[in-house]
């Protein structure tokens, strides 16, 4: 054979095993935390339960972090009191902490000091309920006056508390490193009045910060938000609007003195910025103000904007804190089925591995909230984001977890995105489009993550294997969606 002809033969074979295989190096050298939250499991269901759940997220499900709500009336005396109690709120020696006490530490202490034994990393959202006595005059004292102009200096006391404990400098108590401050700050279950919440906020996170940074470990990162997504009034504040209102901006997102308590504005110092990008799935509602996960390049546009105006630190990393999305069964009044439900939660991840400032994915639930009594809006009030049933049977969300997998069309062929989640190190995946193998095996990077090309368009689906070789598991088989 000529050397010319040698070498054109040759280089079409390169082309076309590259073809077959692509790793970017932007995608081969970044990877999103895996954030799991479900508080009835983990908290308020005993150790039993609890362990069973830690092994479950962390072995079977792959799982790397836990969001903990820390719940400032779970864990605070009295908080059913008008007056407060005298305690020294800022000591966690203060509060109670053996198994049988409630409120207090022990449920808590413990599945920190599990999941820290099992690798997990931690997120401490320390939040509400607040106690009715850690409110304007006492008033936070039933579902619709909870949380009504919390106590800033009572908060930040609460904050100290929950540093100290996490600090590492407690017998048998391990160090945590992340804390968020309050949860959806927008939403009128969680800061009472909402026109007043930005203001509200603004003081909890003055308050906090220093305590959190004098009382936690050295390197501890602060992150703020924790944002509900979509603006309904009067349920919920818009993100955006209350974005700007808290950081006292204007319109264009320009430094403004109007405001309550704007003219005394400090510059936040955080380390990042959560956010819960539920909302619709397919679009960005023109019309109204949401900050979905389709949304979510809008929300670092908007960090930037507030640290050009002096705001906020610069170049914020934004943490997907909590999302999930809803099935139906159970819930009939969506319109998202068993297999659609499957699809989404990893299109939608794999949406957000595609934006190198989304630090975190996050699964809100493993088991389904239960029926309420009442109406069907009411029956179905709670979050039915989970991948198993309030009955424990998994939904088919539960292996798309495990193994994620998204085909996106590329001219006749297909791009495939893909996930082991369990496991650790170098793993491998072997792809199938009917039935039969497709290529050889593929080798994951070292978190799990894999991208391949195929020239032939249609569904695919992957056997999973651990850095041994052995079985894990089959993922579900994907259509190609447009690219």
């Amino acid at each position: 054979m000529k050397p010319a002809v040698r070498s054109l033969q040759l280089a079409v074979v390169i082309v076309a095993a590259a073809a077959l295989l692509y790793t970017p190096a932007a995608q081969a050298s970044r990877s999103q935390w895996s954030v799991f939250e479900d508080h009835t499991a983990l908290v308020k269901s005993g150790d039993e339960v609890r362990a069973k759940t830690l092994e479950e997220i962390k072995n079977d499900l792959g799982a790397d972090t836990l969001r903990i709500e820390v719940k400032w009336s779970e864990v605070a005396p009295e908080p059913g009191a008008k007056a407060k109690p005298d305690f020294n709120a800022a000591d966690p020696l203060a509060y109670a902490s053996g198994p049988a006490a409630f409120p207090g530490w022990y449920p808590y202490d413990d599945l920190v000091r599990r999941a820290t034994n099992m690798g997990f990393g931690i997120i401490l959202t320390i939040t509400g309920d607040a106690p009715r006595w850690a409110t304007a005059g006492g008033l936070g004292n039933t579902f619709e006056t909870a949380n009504r102009r919390v106590i800033a200096a009572e908060y930040g006391q609460f904050a100290a508390a929950v540093a100290k404990r996490y600090s590492g400098d407690l017998p048998d108590l391990p160090p945590v490193k992340y804390f968020s401050i309050w949860n959806e700050p927008n939403h009128r279950n969680f800061i009472k009045p909402t026109k007043e919440a930005p203001k509200i906020y603004r003081d909890l996170v003055n308050a906090a910060i220093p305590q959190i940074r004098s009382n936690a470990v050295p390197d501890a990162k602060i992150l703020v938000g924790e944002l509900a997504p979509v603006g309904r009034a009067p349920k919920a504040m818009g993100p955006t609007e209350f974005f700007r209102k808290w950081l006292c901006l204007n319109k264009r997102f320009k430094r403004t003195s109007s405001g309550a308590g704007c003219r005394s504005f400090k510059k936040i110092a955080a380390q990042g910025f959560a956010h819960h990008p539920y909302g619709p799935t397919e679009r960005v509602p023109k019309t109204r103000d949401v900050i979905n996960m389709l949304a979510i390049r809008s929300l670092g546009k908007y960090l930037d904007q507030a640290a050009r105006a002096g705001r906020i630190t610069a170049r914020l990393p934004i943490y997907n804190t909590e999302f999930g999305l809803q099935s139906n069964p159970p819930d009939r009044l969506v319109s998202t089925s068993l297999a659609k439900h499957a699809a989404l939660i990893n299109e939608k991840e794999e949406y957000a591995f595609r934006y190198s400032r989304l630090k975190s994915h996050s699964q809100y639930l493993l088991f389904d909230d239960p029926p309420r009594p009442g109406s069907l809006s009411t029956k179905w009030s709670g979050f039915q984001t989970g991948l198993r049933f309030a009955d424990k049977r998994r939904k088919s969300a539960y292996n798309a977890y495990r193994f994620p997998i998204v085909v996106k069309q590329r001219g006749r062929g297909v791009s495939i995105w893909g996930r082991v989640r369990p496991g650790s190190g170098i793993r491998s995946v072997q792809l199938q489009k009917g039935g039969q193998n497709s290529g050889p095996k593929v080798k994951t990077n070292s978190l799990g993550y894999f991208g391949v090309n195929r020239p032939a368009s249609g569904s695919y689906r992957f056997r999973a294997y651990d850095k041994n070789g052995v079985l894990l598991g089959t993922s579900r088989t994907a259509k190609p969606i447009k690219g």
